[in-house]
């Protein structure tokens, strides 16, 4: 029987209605709020809480908070249109799939030097900017890269997919999941950078030991070596290079432009608009196929967009029927009398388990965070906790969720079933929730700003 995603437009829609139907149910409050003056942040004002007059959402507000919504995320909406769009013409270059067609001829007789310089290119593409989807045109490429290392699907999966997720997950630098979450808890991009790499080498450490032994120890004998179909000498191109230089360049210009220029999502689109322009110029699209692929990009990303505007409307109807406070409130009393670092674990297994009916990370911190920035501050939790626990929780939403459309999509063409991959990933799954753990706890200790 074939496996049916679940639909994720319905998903987020039923509980853009479920929120309209609390705000009938829930009563209204508010909390007290005030400007920190050390840290500029507005922050909630403990103890602050009491009830107002209900405001509740009825069918025409309901529907008028899904262009609310859209209007709200727009900043967000259009940096995933943009960077999907030049990603889209850098797939279309054939840089990525030539250079791992490359290192599949020349390190062939080396399985683990080949396993680290091919994991080495998701890596970075998940650290800095989230790699995820893109990965699915280089499936079948990976997969005929692991027959020659007598190796399986799960191997494919797991060097691709597997490694962009553990670098977007504990990235110091990830432009995504930092670069929506961040501005929300009004923190300056990028800031905890420090105890983030860390974290961040630790888990990579983790991952690769895994990969490296699984690797070692499942190779196929060699009488079962799918017989090579690659025998000609393989070159990189010129404008491949030209390419990956002008993805780097575009890559490290965010970082820079984050840590030194204050930049922000407008700046950042910017800058992909930049990138997908050169790439397509000087890896031989010309004008007329750089735009069509322009145009692909934003047509596979339109989902994804329209996700995050939808998933906005969300807490749009809950401020408008004045209850989000009111959750926050009742988040906040069972918490309140647990050590803080055991409020910010029990916060980061939350954002876990939300991962697995929202998978899509950005609508699920459109969805979790209006509610749990303001539950951080009367906890007295680090708003860079907060941002933590969402960013950590992508380990569950990138590669353990059932309900991710694009992680089912790249099993099914590497021919391994989610029960296998289930398997092949349990134990480095667990090792970096437990990391995950330690580190919101530490960081709660350290104080961590």
């Amino acid at each position: 029987m074939q496996h049916r995603s679940m639909d994720p437009l319905l998903l987020v829609g039923s509980v853009v209605v479920l929120a309209a139907i609390l705000t009938w149910v829930l009563p209204a409050g508010r909390f007290a709020r005030v400007r920190d003056p050390q840290t500029g942040h507005t922050v909630v004002v403990p103890g602050s809480y009491k009830s107002v007059p209900g405001s509740p959402v009825g069918p025409w507000g309901l529907l008028q908070a899904i262009p609310q919504g859209l209007n709200e995320a727009a900043a967000v909406i259009f940096y995933v249109f943009l960077a999907g769009a030049a990603l889209t013409v850098i797939e279309a270059t054939g840089a990525i799939g030539n250079t791992l067609d490359h290192l599949m001829w020349r390190f062939g007789r080396r399985p683990l030097l080949i396993l680290l310089l091919a994991s080495i290119l998701f890596l970075i593409g998940g650290a800095a900017y989230q790699m995820y989807e893109e990965i699915l045109a280089l499936i079948p490429v990976l997969c005929a890269l692991m027959q020659r290392l007598r190796l399986n699907g799960e191997m494919a999966v797991g060097i691709s997919l597997g490694t962009a997720t553990v670098g977007a997950a504990f990235s110091p630098f990830n432009t995504f999941a930092l670069g929506i979450s961040q501005p929300m808890a009004e923190l300056r991009l990028f800031s905890g950078a420090g105890f983030r790499t860390v974290v961040f080498l630790l888990a990579v450490v983790i991952w690769a030991g895994y990969l490296a032994w699984y690797a070692s120890r499942s190779r196929l004998p060699e009488s079962q070596q799918p017989i090579a179909h690659q025998d000609h000498v393989s070159r990189w191109r010129p404008h491949d290079l030209a390419v990956l230089a002008t993805l780097n360049g575009g890559m490290a210009a965010v970082v820079l432009g984050a840590l030194f220029w204050h930049w922000d999502l407008p700046q950042f689109s910017a800058v992909f608009v930049a990138v997908g322009v050169v790439a397509g110029l000087v890896g031989g699209l010309g004008w007329r196929t750089t735009a069509e692929q322009f145009a692909e990009g934003f047509r596979r990303m339109a989902l994804a967009a329209t996700l995050i505007g939808f998933a906005r409307a969300i807490s749009v109807v809950l401020a408008n029927g004045i209850v989000l406070d009111t959750m926050a409130n009742a988040l906040f009393s069972p918490l309140r009398h647990l050590p803080l670092g055991a409020s910010s674990i029990t916060m980061f297994f939350s954002e876990s388990a939300l991962a697995f009916p929202m998978p899509s990370d950005s609508g699920r911190a459109m969805m979790s965070l209006p509610v749990l920035i303001p539950l951080g501050d009367l906890l007295g939790l680090p708003r860079q906790i907060v941002v933590s626990s969402f960013q950590f929780s992508t380990v569950a939403s990138g590669m353990i969720t059932p309900t991710s459309g694009a992680m089912l999509a790249m099993l099914a063409l590497a021919g391994v079933s989610y029960s296998r991959w289930l398997r092949f990933i349990a134990l480095p799954a667990v090792l970096l929730l437990v990391l995950s753990a330690a580190a919101m706890a530490i960081g709660v200790r350290i104080g961590l700003q």
